[in-house]
C-alpha cells in the first residue's frame, strides 16, 4: 500500500465533521475550490477532531477558517 493509501485510509477512519469529504476529494486528485482548500487543511490539522471553534492564533489560516467565531481575532 502506499503512503497516499494510507493516508487515505487513515483519513476515512476519522470522525465526519465539515472538511472531510474536501480533504478525501484533495488527495484523491480532485479540483477542489479556495474554500474547499481552507477546509480540507483545516480538517486535517485537527486531524477530524472538533472542529467547532479555531483557536490556533499561529496558523494563517484561522481568520478564514469556517470554525472562526465572528470578530475573533488573531491579535
Amino acid at each position: 500500500m502506499s503512503d497516499k493509501s494510507n493516508i487515505i485510509a487513515n483519513v476515512k477512519k476519522w470522525a465526519r465533521h465539515a472538511g472531510k469529504n474536501d480533504y478525501l476529494n484533495y488527495l484523491g486528485g480532485a479540483r477542489i475550490t479556495r474554500n474547499q482548500a481552507i477546509k480540507a487543511k483545516c480538517y486535517e490539522c485537527v486531524q477530524g477532531e472538533d472542529t467547532s471553534t479555531c483557536t490556533i492564533f499561529k496558523c494563517p489560516l484561522t481568520p478564514f477558517s469556517p470554525w472562526n467565531k465572528k470578530g475573533h481575532s488573531t491579535t
